[in-house]
């Protein structure tokens, strides 16, 4: 399994572990609960997918210093973006702080369970 199947694989977990926190809240608390939950998990998700398509972004064969290059500036910004998307949620989204914040944790959490499993899958394909 290469690197981008990978990355799918885990934005996919990703979003179905949003999903299904959307629902939980929605069925324990409001749409307003579900709705928080779904742009939690959505930060993270975003995140993600900006991170891999900038450390993708570097070829194969490119010197190391590119990728690691690559990979550090792809790590700044996304905590930057974390930050913004974050700034925008709570101040003019009007979400509600709890749901967001699990959602996005939770998703955060798949992204680094999926991980290993991931690659595990893939060094037994070999």
């Amino acid at each position: 399994m290469g690197a981008k199947q990978v990355t799918r694989k885990i934005i996919a977990i990703q979003l179905l572990v949003t999903l299904l926190i959307a629902i939980i809240s929605l069925l324990l608390s409001d749409v307003h609960a579900a709705y928080s939950a779904v742009v939690g998990g959505g930060i993270s998700t975003i995140v993600t997918l900006y991170f891999a398509s900038k450390v993708f972004s570097a070829r194969i064969g490119s010197p190391a210093a590119k990728i690691a290059r690559a990979f550090y500036i792809g790590e700044v910004v996304k905590l930057l973006l974390t930050i913004l998307l974050f700034s925008i949620a709570l101040l003019w989204l009007h979400v509600s702080p709890l749901p967001l914040l699990l959602a996005y944790m939770a998703a955060l959490l798949a992204y680094w369970l999926a991980l290993p499993f991931t690659f595990q899958t893939s060094v037994r394909t070999l």
